[in-house]
């Protein structure tokens, strides 16, 4: 008895992404090629999840990432459509986005990703493949069928073994048949049938495990299992080439054939014979995703490289042309400082375990340029943390969490500190040479101080002179040796505060030689319930007041008064932030794991978070501003592992999982004078809707806006850097066209400066 499965309904599920391009900024890596499309001169490159457009003699024209509205999931495959003008991208969850030449928005096609009745790890899109108006979608259940004219889903066909889902690497058409490429078989049926659905359609042409199939010159080529290439004679298919790896990407255009290996690209013209060959690069190894060849010039996708350019008269020599970007978009930590930012992509779990090694190197943004720094440079494993040098910035040392402490001297790497040439010391919990340097603070004398973890003395100072020494927390650190240890931050008064997976927080008065441990079982702490008592502690910030805020694996909590820990029976006070919501008292953040904190000029904090994105709270946590997640902003992931403020700019850079992002916050840092205060937009002309800002305050400072007569019509105190105007009088009505006069006083009311602001309605 036959059997007929249903297809998916006709009726597209779609939606269109907002472009967040005014408040936001994309940072994302180009370098992970996952496939590549031609099409009229342009070369359309996937990267991890992001797309960018190449023109072939012009450069890149384009960038298409999560701050223009793609998802932010990992892309598997793309697909230009010439004669619809779009372009068309499949991700391993089975989502499928649309961008059209003439369109801002993206449109998102769900059907597959929210198909309740296929399997999660079944709905990667493989491959699409365009035929008379509508793309072939090969995925790990079957074949789905998308109509490019009418923009909506038709027909699936699952077409194993009594309707069962099987694995569709690839399809092609040629002449009557559509043929599939399957991990049961290359199946064909006729393309014009009108019951695709039916199973029993499919013919099995061949046996085995097939990863691709294309049409060439009025032939069938298909790569199967063992690494060989094939050719359809007849009713059964001839090995033609076996290579020493799997073919990874089979591709036919009017003038060529590619195959593509990890580590290699042969092309062959319309006889078959070999034209031209990539199997190797100076100084460099392939790790390539797919390939195209046109007019006597390579295009690779490498994992690792990026999209590269190389001509065919000359294939020793090659050309990134992926945009500048970081090395990967897998954040772990950064640092800024103004107009710079460090990228690190090592990492540890939840207890301080940094195994599996990362083989990672770093990134350095400078301005708008990327300079970036690969793990042969220095080959130090797993990178964790940078500290820049206050007293000289232009010294940045980077924290391995296996293979000791780099420095870095005007943007060169210069030395590599481990047990060799230093006291920093190796774990004995293995065999291998494993330093854990975790968190590093300077302090104002330029002492750098770094925990050296899973040793008798896990906290040491690096003098200005290069020297590290070993000090002595045992009276408060009893048990070092199966403790690991994090994050360092160092307060105004010079106490040093660091971060423990299970003794909470450890901390240092240098200017007394005391140590003192604040854990669940101190007095006046309020740590979240934990198995081991004390929460993980994953993130530490002093605010401008001088307070803690601790990030745990279960909320977060402030210590009000640090400095005075030290003292002889002091009250120390470490608890959560409690707020009223509909007259209901509720926890901050209750539950949730904290992965870093920072504090703008407004003394405001950046929150971020393993699983819930990044909250945006007001001085005192009683408010929160914002809340950005995947499914509300460019955020490419809701797993935010790391913040960082530029104090001077006010941009926010969130570093994910699955990328970097910045927001262009107004929120600046105070100024020592009043003497560089501006104000933009000037004139503020007909049709603007923002707001207008004041910028280059000192802390503190007294605002007031008037009309060219006196009369009073805003007023505000700033909390950091700028203010923002909404050019209304007191938040009620617009205010009319005409000169205004902006009247800022210091907060010690010796300093004063007027600006004025054209309103033009």
């Amino acid at each position: 008895m036959k059997q007929i499965l249903l297809f998916f309904l006709v009726f597209p599920i779609i939606g269109y992404s907002q472009d967040f391009s005014e408040k936001w900024e994309g940072l994302f890596s180009y370098y992970q090629i996952r496939d590549i499309s031609y099409s009229t001169g342009r070369i359309y490159a996937a990267a991890d999840n992001a797309v960018f457009v190449y023109q072939i003699g012009g450069g890149v024209t384009k960038k298409i990432t999560s701050i223009n509205g793609l998802s932010g999931n990992s892309i598997s495959e793309i697909h230009y459509s010439a004669p619809f003008g779009l372009l068309i991208i499949g991700y391993k969850n089975g989502l499928i986005e649309i961008v059209a030449d003439d369109e801002e928005e993206v449109l998102s096609v769900i059907d597959i990703l929210e198909k309740a009745t296929i399997s999660p790890d079944e709905k990667i899109i493989n491959h699409f493949y365009e035929h008379e108006g509508k793309v072939y979608i090969s995925t790990d259940y079957g074949i789905s069928v998308y109509d490019l004219e009418n923009r909506e889903f038709g027909e699936s066909f699952f077409i194993g073994n009594d309707g069962s889902h099987l694995r569709v690497s690839q399809i092609t058409i040629l002449g009557d048949y559509i043929y599939a490429a399957t991990n049961h078989g290359v199946k064909r049926a006729l393309a014009n049938d009108p019951n695709l659905v039916d199973f029993t359609h499919w013919e099995t042409v061949a046996p085995g495990n097939w990863f691709g199939i294309v049409s060439f010159q009025n032939k069938i080529y298909a790569a199967k299992s063992g690494n060989s290439l094939n050719r359809l004679d007849g009713n059964s298919f001839q090995t033609l080439y076996v290579y020493s790896r799997p073919i990874l990407d089979l591709r036919a255009s009017d003038e060529a054939l590619i195959a593509t290996t990890s580590n290699a690209v042969h092309v062959f013209d319309q006889t078959l014979t070999e034209v031209g060959t990539i199997d190797n690069l100076p100084d460099t190894s392939l790790n390539l995703s797919s390939a195209f060849y046109f007019g006597n010039m390579f295009f690779l996708g490498d994992t690792e490289l990026g999209l590269l350019q190389i001509s065919g008269s000359f294939p020793s020599q090659y050309e990134s042309v992926s945009p500048n970007g970081p090395l990967m978009n897998r954040v772990f930590d950064m640092t800024a400082a103004p107009n710079e930012l460090w990228v690190v992509y090592g990492g540890y779990d939840i207890t301080f375990n940094p195994y599996p090694l990362s083989e990672h190197g770093l990134s350095y943004l400078n301005g708008m340029e990327w300079r970036n720094y690969p793990y042969e440079l220095f080959q130090a494993k797993d990178l964790v943390d940078v500290s820049i040098n206050p007293m000289n910035p232009e010294q940045v040392f980077v924290s391995s969490y296996f293979s000791g402490l780099l420095e870095f001297q005007n943007g060169e790497f210069v030395k590599l500190y481990n047990e060799t040439n230093s006291n920093l010391e190796p774990t004995t919990l293995n065999t291998a040479t494993d330093i854990r340097i975790g968190g590093t603070a300077f302090d104002r004398q330029g002492n750098l101080y770094l925990t050296n973890g899973l040793i008798e003395n896990p906290l040491k100072k690096m003098t200005p002179g290069g020297q590290i020494q070993d000090i002595d927390i045992s009276n408060a650190f009893t048990d070092p040796l199966s403790n690991g240890v994090g994050e360092m931050v160092i307060g105004s008064s010079g106490n040093i505060f660091f971060a423990t997976y299970k003794s909470g927080i450890m901390a240092y008065n240098p200017n007394i030689d005391k140590a003192v441990n604040i854990d669940s079982n101190t007095p006046g702490v309020d740590f979240p319930d934990d198995y081991f008592s004390n929460p993980k502690i994953s993130a530490l910030a002093f605010d401008n007041n001088n307070r803690l805020w601790i990030g745990t694996e279960h909320g977060i909590r402030v210590m009000y008064g640090p400095s005075g820990i030290f003292q002889e029976g002091a009250n120390i006070n470490v608890a959560p932030i409690i707020f009223l919501e509909d007259d209901v008292a509720q926890e901050l953040l209750f539950e949730q794991y904290i992965t870093d904190i920072a504090v703008d000029g407004a003394n405001n904090k950046w929150i971020s978070t393993a699983d819930a994105g990044i909250f945006y709270v007001s001085e005192n946590g009683q408010k929160t501003f914002q809340h950005f997640t995947k499914e509300n902003s460019p955020l490419p992931s809701n797993t935010v592992n790391s913040v960082e403020i530029d104090a001077v700019s006010g941009k926010v850079y969130i570093g994910t999982i699955n990328g970097l992002v910045a927001f262009k916050s107004s929120v600046l840092k105070g100024e020592e004078t009043l003497g560089d205060v501006y104000v933009y937009p000037n004139p503020v002309r007909p049709g603007y809707s923002g707001v207008v800002t004041i910028a280059k305050l000192t802390e503190n400072a007294n605002v007031k806006i008037t009309d060219i007569t006196g009369n009073l019509v805003y007023e505000v105190v700033s909390k950091g850097g700028s203010v923002q105007w909404d050019t209304r009088a007191f938040g009620k009505y617009k205010v009319a066209s005409g000169v205004y006069l902006v009247l800022v006083t210091g907060e010690d009311a010796l300093e004063t400066t007027i600006k004025k602001i054209m309103i033009i309605r």
